[in-house]
C-alpha cells in the first residue's frame, strides 16, 4: 500500500464462503498448489478459515453446511468426509497438522523473501514461457539477488518435464525452499540460463539461488497428539511422558521456562533431545497418571523462544494443543463425540443437572422449545428446574469449540422420553395440501429422530416443519452451477467434481464417495430452501429431467396493483412460482425484468400404478433425513433407563414443588389477566373472593364445567369454556373460579342469534366456540365481527363509523349494533343490567368482497389490507366500548393491540395455532418493513420490532409480545395440548 500500487491492495484467495472448498471439488494437492502460488503472487493472500486443516465438507456457506468454523445447527456432523467422520466434528485447530505446517512454512517464506514491500521491484511479476500449457512459471522479488522462481504443474494426472529461461548464469544452483527435504531439491542452471526439471502431477516448487534463508523455529509435534483421547491409563504409579518437539534447535533453558502444562509454568519440562550446538530439539515432562483427572489437558508454548545458532530468530506465534483424558468407566461428551443423549443428565428429582463433560469451560441450557440461557461457568452439578416430559438440552464449550450438545428427558416413575431439539415435527406435502387436509404429524422414534409412514404413487414436494405454522421449515437448497467453475476460466486439466451446487449435488458427492447410502440426504433451514422430493421410489431422489417439465425463469409482466413488492411477497399461486430478479446467471432467461416466474413442477409421465408406503425419518439436530421402503426403520427404539435416584424425603419435596410450580401459573394468569382496567396492568390486586384454587396432589381429572390448572398449558383456559353458575368446586383436581367481567371478543367467525333467526359464519372450532360464548358467557360480552358477503345483517341498527388508514388511504367503516338482553346482574341498577351480549358488526366493501371467512393467500396485498382494516376497526371499538378485557382468538385480530393507546388485560386463545398470519416466503428486512408499514399504517420500526420474527412477518407476534410486556407472559393458552 505504501507504493500506491493496486496489486498489493488486492486480496487473493483459494477458497471463500460462496463456493465449495477447492480441496472438496478437486483434492488437497490442488489446494496446496493454489496456496503456494498466492503466497508469492502479487496481492494479499487471504486464507479461508478451515483451509489450514484442509476441512472438506461439501457444499458452501449459502447452504449452511460448509461453515464448519461457525456452524450452529451441527448439520455438518452428518457430512462425514473420512471413515472416522468429519474432521470438523470437534476442536480442529491442530497446530502440528501437515496442512497447518505447510501453510505456516509458506507464510514464513513469504516474509523472508518478499518482506520488503517498499521496493518498486516488488511490483514486477515475470511470467516465463514454458514448453507446456499446463505449467505455470513466474519470477518475483524485491531485489535482483532476492528473486524467487515458482514452478507449478496444473495437470492432475500427468507429470511434465519443463524448461524455462532464468536470469541466472549457467551453473547457478537453485534450491527448493518449499520441499527442501526431497533428494532432488536442487536444480542447476544450464546453458543460456535455462532451467530444466520434472514436475509430478499437481506439484509446485519454489526455487531461490544460493543459500536458503533461515526461518523462525516452530513446534513440529507434541505428545499426546492434539485432540488425542486417552481412555486407558496404566496402573497407579506409572507415568505419562508429555513431549514438545521443535523443527530446529532452540534455547533449552528458555524453552523450559516458556512451556505450560494445564496453564501452569514450572511443571518440570526438561530437554530430552539436545543438539550439537547446545540447543534442544525436544522437551519432556514425566507425569504421574494419578494426577491426571478426566477432562481436557493443555500444552502451551509462549511466543519468542529463540533458535540457537546465528539466525537470531524466535518462534513467531504462541503454540497451544490439547488432549482429553477419559479414564472413568462412563466417559462424557468431550471424550465421545457420538453422545447426544445422557441418561441422568436431569437428576435429583428434576431439580439439578448432573453433567458429564469434564474439561468443559462453559455451558448453557435450554428447555426444549424455549430460549437458551446465558453461557455459564462449568460445574459438575448445577441447579435447574426441569419438567416431566419436556426435554432439556445442554451445550458445552471446550477446546475452542461449542459442538457438544446432549439432551435428557424424564417421565414420572423414573422412565425417560426422547431428547429432541423441537417440541414437535410435521411433514407437509402437496398431497396433504401442505397440512390443510392432514397435518402430517411425525412421531419420535429415537433421540432427535422423527418418523412418519406415507404412501406415494408419484413425485410430490414436501417440507419438514417443526411447528404447526410455517415460522420455520426445512427443505433442500436449489441446484445451480458452482460459482467460478474452474473449466469456465481455466481450460487446463485441473479436474473438478461436481460442477453444481445445492442439496442434490452434496447428496451425489456423499453417495459417490461411499459416505451415504442412496436413502440419505440432508435438509436446510435456510430461507432460500425449496421443497424436497418424495416419491413411490422411497428415495430422496428428485424426478429425473425425463419425468418433469422444468422451464427456466421467465419475465413476469405486472398487472393491476402488482409491483416489485408484490413479487417479493407473493411466493406462488396455483400455476407459477414468483421471485424478484437477482440478476444472476441462474435467472438469466428473465432478462432485465424486475419480477420472474416459472411454472410449477409438472410430471410428464402418468402416475405409477404402484402405491408404495415409505418410511421417512428426520433428525432435527443434524438435519439429515432418510427415505426408505424398510418400515422397520420407523419403529421406536428402546430408551436407555435413567440411573436410580437416591431414595429419601427429597422425592416428596420434589413432587410438592412440582405441583406448586404447576399451580402457580393458573393463579398468576387470573391475577394478571382478569383484573380491572389500569395503566399498570400488573400492579392490580384481585379480591379474595375472585379466585379460589384447590389442589389434590396426584389427580389428572378434568371436569367439563370447571377449569383444570394442573399444567402450565392450561393457565388461562377459563377465557374460552363455559362455566355453569351452579357448579361447585370439585376437590379432586385444581379449579379456577373467577368473578365475571365485561369482555370484548373479536372474531371473524360468528354465530348471531336474533329475533328473526340466526346469521352465522363458521369455518371450524372457533365459530362453534363463538356461538357457545354468546349463550353461556357469565357476564357482559361484546362480540365484534365483520360482514360476510351474501349475509343479511338488517336486524342490527346503524350506530356510526370507525375510521382507519390502509395503504395510505383513509377508510370509513359502518358499524351496526345488535343487543341481546339477558337477566339483570348483581351490578344492575333498578333491576336493569347491561345486555348479556352486544354485537358490533363492521361493514366495508373490503370485507364484503372476500370469498371466504379468512381471505388468502397471506402474501396478497389485498389480503393484508383486509387484516389491516379489520385490526384497526377492532382497536377503535375497544377504545369506544372500554371493556375490562380483550379476548383475542388466534392471529386475525392480534395486531389490534398495536393501535391501542391505553393497555388493557388481554386473553389470547389459540384455536388453531398452525396459522399465525405468517409470511415466510423470504427473509424480511427494512424494505419489506416499509411495505408492511404502508399497508398497516405503522412505522417500519414497529413492524420490525413487533411483527418480524426470525426474518418472517407474523401477525400473531404483537399480541404475544403485549402479554409478555404487560402481563408477565400470562394470559395465553390453547384449546388443545396439541397446540
Amino acid at each position: 500500500p505504501t507504493t500506491g500500487k493496486p496489486e498489493y491492495a488486492m486480496w487473493t484467495f483459494c477458497n471463500n464462503h460462496d463456493n465449495w472448498r477447492l480441496q472438496t471439488l478437486s483434492g488437497s494437492k490442488q489446494l496446496r498448489l493454489c496456496l503456494a502460488i498466492i503466497s508469492f503472487w502479487p496481492g494479499i493472500p487471504v486464507h479461508y478459515a478451515g483451509d489450514e486443516q484442509e476441512l472438506d465438507t461439501p457444499g458452501n456457506a449459502l447452504s449452511g453446511w460448509a461453515r464448519e468454523e461457525l456452524s450452529v445447527s451441527m448439520a455438518w456432523r452428518s457430512l462425514r468426509t473420512a471413515p472416522s467422520g468429519n474432521p470438523a466434528t470437534a476442536d480442529n485447530f491442530d497446530m502440528t497438522s501437515a496442512p497447518y505446517r505447510y501453510l505456516q512454512r509458506l507464510n514464513a517464506l513469504r516474509a523472508a523473501y518478499l518482506g520488503d514491500f517498499e521496493s518498486e521491484q516488488c511490483d514486477e511479476l515475470d511470467v516465463r514461457e514454458t514448453n507446456h500449457s499446463e505449467v505455470l512459471v513466474f519470477l518475483r522479488g524485491c531485489s535482483d539477488d532476492g528473486l524467487v522462481a515458482v514452478a507449478a504443474n496444473f495437470h492432475a494426472t500427468e507429470a511434465r518435464n519443463v524448461s524455462f529461461s532464468t536470469p541466472w548464469p549457467q551453473g547457478t544452483a537453485l534450491n527448493d525452499v518449499l520441499t527442501s527435504e526431497l533428494l532432488d531439491s536442487q536444480v542447476s542452471i544450464g546453458a543460456g540460463g535455462v532451467a530444466s526439471l520434472a514436475l509430478s502431477p499437481l506439484e509446485v516448487r519454489v526455487f531461490v539461488p544460493g543459500p536458503v534463508k533461515s526461518l523462525p523455529p516452530a513446534v513440529a509435534a507434541v505428545s499426546p497428539a492434539h485432540g488425542a483421547i486417552i481412555t486407558q491409563l496404566s496402573v497407579p504409579g506409572s507415568r505419562l511422558n508429555v513431549t514438545v518437539q521443535f523443527d530446529q534447535p532452540v534455547d533449552g533453558a528458555q524453552a523450559e521456562a516458556s512451556v505450560r502444562f494445564d496453564g501452569q509454568y514450572g511443571q518440570g519440562f526438561l530437554c530430552s533431545d539436545p543438539s550439537d550446538d547446545g540447543g534442544c530439539y525436544q522437551l519432556t515432562l514425566s507425569v504421574d497418571v494419578t494426577s491426571l483427572g478426566d477432562g481436557v489437558h493443555s500444552i502451551e508454548v509462549d511466543q519468542g523462544v529463540d533458535a540457537t545458532g546465528d539466525s537470531a530468530l524466535s518462534t513467531a506465534v504462541a503454540f497451544s494443543s490439547t488432549f482429553v483424558v477419559a479414564a472413568a468407566e462412563e466417559s462424557g461428551v468431550l471424550a465421545n463425540l457420538a453422545i447426544h443423549e445422557q441418561p441422568g443428565l436431569v437428576c435429583n428429582y428434576l431439580t439439578q443437572l448432573c453433567h458429564k463433560a469434564a474439561g468443559a469451560e462453559w455451558y448453557r441450557v435450554q428447555h426444549m422449545g424455549g430460549p437458551w440461557t446465558e453461557w455459564r461457568r462449568y460445574e459438575e452439578v448445577s441447579s435447574w428446574q426441569a419438567e416431566f416430559g419436556r426435554a432439556v438440552l445442554v451445550q458445552y464449550h471446550a477446546q475452542g469449540s461449542s459442538s457438544y450438545i446432549v439432551g435428557d428427558c424424564v417421565l414420572p416413575e423414573g422412565a425417560r422420553c426422547y431428547a429432541r431439539y423441537h417440541p414437535e415435527m410435521f411433514l407437509r406435502t402437496e398431497d396433504n395440501d401442505w397440512g390443510m387436509k392432514d397435518e402430517g404429524r411425525m412421531a419420535l422414534v429415537d433421540h432427535f429422530t422423527w418418523a412418519v409412514n406415507m404412501s406415494f404413487n408419484r413425485f410430490v414436494e414436501a417440507k419438514f416443519a417443526p411447528f404447526p405454522n410455517w415460522s420455520k421449515s426445512y427443505g433442500v437448497m436449489p441446484s445451480r452451477d458452482v460459482h467460478f467453475g474452474l473449466p469456465s476460466y481455466d481450460k487446463r486439466d485441473f479436474w473438478m467434481s461436481p460442477t453444481h451446487d445445492g442439496t442434490e449435488a452434496v447428496r451425489q458427492y456423499m453417495l459417490n464417495n461411499g459416505f451415504w447410502s442412496e436413502q440419505v440426504s440432508i435438509a436446510s433451514g435456510s430461507g432460500a430452501a425449496e421443497p424436497l422430493w418424495l416419491s413411490h421410489l422411497c428415495k430422496p431422489d428428485p424426478p429425473s429431467p425425463a419425468d418433469r417439465v422444468d422451464e427456466g425463469w421467465q419475465c413476469h409482466y405486472f398487472s393491476g396493483s402488482q409491483d416489485r413488492d408484490w413479487c417479493q411477497l407473493v411466493g406462488e399461486d396455483e400455476d407459477y412460482i414468483y421471485k424478484a430478479n437477482n440478476r444472476s446467471q441462474y435467472m438469466g432467461d428473465c432478462g432485465s425484468c424486475d419480477c420472474c416466474r416459472r411454472p410449477k413442477f409438472q410430471q410428464r409421465s402418468e402416475e405409477s400404478d404402484m402405491n408404495r408406503t415409505c418410511c421417512i425419518l428426520f433428525n432435527d439436530l443434524f438435519l439429515n433425513y432418510t427415505v426408505t421402503s424398510d418400515a422397520s426403520k420407523c419403529r421406536a427404539v428402546q430408551i436407555a433407563p435413567a440411573p436410580p435416584e437416591p431414595q429419601s424425603g427429597s422425592l416428596w419435596i420434589a413432587l410438592g414443588m412440582g405441583i406448586f410450580w404447576a399451580m402457580l401459573p393458573c393463579a398468576v394468569a387470573i391475577k394478571g389477566v382478569l383484573q380491572k382496567r389500569s395503566k399498570s396492568v400488573i400492579s392490580m390486586q384481585l379480591a379474595p373472593e375472585e379466585v379460589h384454587v384447590t389442589i389434590r396432589k396426584t389427580s389428572s381429572l378434568v371436569d367439563q364445567n370447571t377449569q383444570s390448572c394442573t399444567s402450565l398449558s392450561c393457565a388461562p383456559t377459563a377465557c374460552a369454556a363455559p362455566i355453569a353458575e351452579s357448579a361447585e368446586p370439585r376437590m379432586d383436581h385444581a379449579v379456577c373460579i373467577f368473578k365475571p367481567h365485561r369482555v370484548l371478543f373479536a372474531s371473524l367467525e360468528h354465530v348471531i342469534e336474533h329475533e328473526g333467526g340466526r346469521e352465522k359464519a363458521i369455518a371450524g372450532g372457533l365459530g362453534k366456540v363463538a356461538g357457545l360464548m354468546c349463550r353461556y358467557h357469565p357476564g357482559s360480552l361484546i362480540c365484534v365481527t365483520a360482514c360476510m358477503p351474501d349475509k343479511d345483517y338488517s336486524f342490527a341498527s346503524y350506530v356510526g363509523q370507525v375510521r382507519a388508514i390502509v395503504s395510505g388511504q383513509a377508510l370509513s367503516c359502518d358499524v351496526f349494533r345488535y343487543e341481546a338482553f339477558g337477566q339483570a346482574s348483581d351490578d344492575s341498577v333498578d333491576g336493569e343490567g347491561p345486555p348479556d351480549v352486544t354485537y358490533y358488526i363492521i361493514d366495508h366493501p373490503i370485507f364484503r368482497e372476500r370469498d371466504d371467512i379468512y381471505p388468502a393467500p397471506q402474501t396478497r396485498r389485498r389480503t393484508l389490507e383486509f387484516y389491516s382494516l379489520w385490526c384497526q376497526a377492532v382497536a377503535r371499538l375497544i377504545e369506544q366500548t372500554q371493556p375490562d378485557a380483550y379476548h383475542c382468538p388466534d392471529f386475525h385480530a392480534a395486531m389490534a393491540v398495536m393501535y391501542i393507546e391505553e393497555p388493557l388485560p388481554v386473553i389470547v386463545v389459540l384455536h388453531n395455532a398452525e396459522y399465525q398470519g405468517a409470511i415466510s416466503t423470504q427473509n424480511m428486512g427494512k424494505h419489506e418493513a416499509k411495505h408492511f408499514g404502508d399497508i398497516f399504517n405503522l412505522p417500519p420500526e414497529r413492524i420490525i420490532q413487533e411483527t418480524f420474527i426470525e426474518g418472517k412477518f407474523c401477525m400473531l407476534k404483537p399480541v404475544v409480545d403485549f402479554a409478555r410486556e404487560h402481563q408477565e407472559g400470562y394470559g395465553i393458552c390453547a384449546v388443545s395440548r396439541n397446540y
